[in-house]
């Protein structure tokens, strides 16, 4: 008898204990991961981490136009911002520093991984607004602060240069390992490539704070970009287009310009070619020009002088008028031919090594460095050109009758124009942040403009910070722009 009393109670006591443990298991998401592998956040975070391109921000690049009423077209009219995705992202990134953390062995490269994108999207976030929440930002469930300061476009720069020159330090020893990332699929898991990134996107950066560089020691701009040219072995850069940081797109995970089914009509009056990229293009006799578009239809086109048949819309002109130039046939479509032949268009560039070629010779233009802007300014070209497969020889003519002109202002002039050119359809709003540091190229303004006849020069803050985040952000705004928060208020960074 004693011997069933015993059983019955071990087994009331294992039925509790097994009521306990699904009742646990019941408050979890059955389709949740719980404790993913770094290698799969890192892989998510690798997918977000790209800007596409013929999207909104190239229309207010000025490469583009969209004619028709029915779509936004380029009035320059945004206003607020958003802090959804960089900050949904950095979660992430955050959450694959705690996940590597575990594993330190096999961790340690995607905590080193982590800096680097902590670098990248919060550079990408101060860019558009000013000063952002970073050091107590996204420990609200770790800390219990939901409200977290704003730090100042300072602080965010002095850690995300920091962050950087950590990361170098540390692939150099993983490189030296041999050590692979898994769950890449932008260089293979090849950490000399990621090393190469993150010089680049520091170089990108400082070129960025010039107007900082005589201001704010604490940065050490010119110091860290003569430092980035004299020794290459220890801070490699993408100088090669094998280097680039870009997407490929593939027949799975097709080019944006890809139509769904397959069927591509060779006519699209809606979208045509910006006049202020075009116009550089065809000034110059760029060949670039006779590959990525085509004649406009109403032009009268002469083999000899191929280049007069080109005609780009004005961004500041009505839907209405560039709709009825496009019907037309005044203006320029893209080369259906060219980036339609197949399901994977063109890889995606996000920092490829005309960009770097192009901010070495800027760097070195304003004398940060007394060696050869000449052969940087024309390797930026180079490459490019080679990216659209311009031949040798083309190349070489346009070189000719394109010669830099020293290190002067029209240097200068050329070197950020070409750097413009370079970003055609790529980099996101790179394009837009250099011509709101530099002026270059000239933006063009006119009746659709809906900012009072201004390009804007930030995003302002998400609506939501006004009522979460209020105190902080008031602050911010007082200590940035007097309490204003307008998309024509400057930011510290291109004061």
């Amino acid at each position: 008898m004693k011997y069933f009393k015993s059983v019955l109670l071990l087994l009331l006591f294992g039925s509790t204990l097994s009521s306990c443990k699904k009742i646990e298991d019941l408050q979890k998401d059955p389709a949740a991961v719980y404790d993913p592998a770094p290698k799969l956040l890192f892989t998510g975070i690798l997918m977000r981490s790209h800007d596409a391109p013929w999207n909104e921000d190239h229309r207010y690049n000025q490469y583009m136009t969209q004619n028709e009423a029915y779509y936004t077209g380029q009035p320059y009219s945004w206003t607020t911002g958003s802090f959804e995705t960089p900050y949904g992202i950095l979660r992430d990134v955050y959450r694959m520093e705690i996940e590597a953390a575990k594993t330190p062995e096999l961790g340690a490269v995607y905590l080193t991984l982590a800096k680097f994108f902590k670098a990248y999207f919060f550079v990408r976030t101060t860019e558009m607004f000013g000063d952002i929440p970073m050091a107590d930002a996204l420990k609200g469930e770790a800390n219990n602060n939901f409200a977290p300061r704003y730090n100042t476009q300072l602080e965010v720069y002095q850690q995300v240069l920091s962050w950087l020159e950590e990361a170098n330090t540390e692939l150099a020893g993983f490189k030296e390992k041999g050590t692979i990332l898994d769950g890449d699929f932008f260089y293979n898991g090849k950490t000399e490539q990621w090393q190469k990134l993150v010089n680049s996107l520091k170089l990108r950066i400082l070129l960025s704070l010039s107007k900082r560089a005589d201001d704010s020691p604490a940065l050490r701009i010119k110091e860290r970009f003569a430092e980035l040219l004299a020794n290459p072995s220890k801070f490699p850069l993408i100088l090669d287009n094998r280097d680039n940081f870009q997407l490929q797109y593939n027949s799975i995970n097709t080019y944006p310009l890809w139509p769904t089914d397959g069927v591509i009509i060779k006519k699209d009056v809606r979208n045509t070619l910006g006049a202020t990229y075009l116009d550089i293009l065809k000034t110059t006799r760029d060949p670039r020009l006779l590959v990525q578009a085509l004649p406009a239809s109403a032009l009268p086109f002469d083999p000899t002088k191929p280049f007069e048949a080109y005609q780009g819309g004005k961004t500041g002109d009505l839907q209405s008028s560039l709709l009825k130039q496009a019907t037309e046939g005044q203006l320029s479509m893209i080369n259906f031919d060219y980036w339609l032949a197949s399901p994977s268009g063109l890889p995606s560039i996000q920092l490829g090594a005309s960009e770097v070629q192009f901010a070495l010779a800027e760097g070195i233009n304003r004398g940060w460095s007394n060696t050869d802007a000449k052969s940087r300014f024309e390797a930026g070209i180079t490459l490019s050109m080679q990216f659209y497969g311009i031949s040798p020889e083309k190349i070489a003519a346009f070189l000719k009758g394109y010669a830099y002109k020293g290190n002067n202002p029209e240097g200068l002039k050329q070197i950020l124009t070409q750097k413009y050119v370079a970003f055609f359809e790529n980099s996101g709003k790179q394009a837009f942040f250099e011509q709101r540091r530099t002026g270059i190229p000239e933006f063009n303004v006119g009746p659709a403009n809906a900012n009072n006849n201004q390009i804007p020069k930030r995003w302002a803050y998400p609506k939501n910070e006004y009522s979460t985040n209020e105190s902080n952000l008031k602050e911010a705004l007082q200590r940035q722009f007097n309490g204003s928060d307008t998309q024509n208020d400057l930011i510290w960074s291109i004061k």
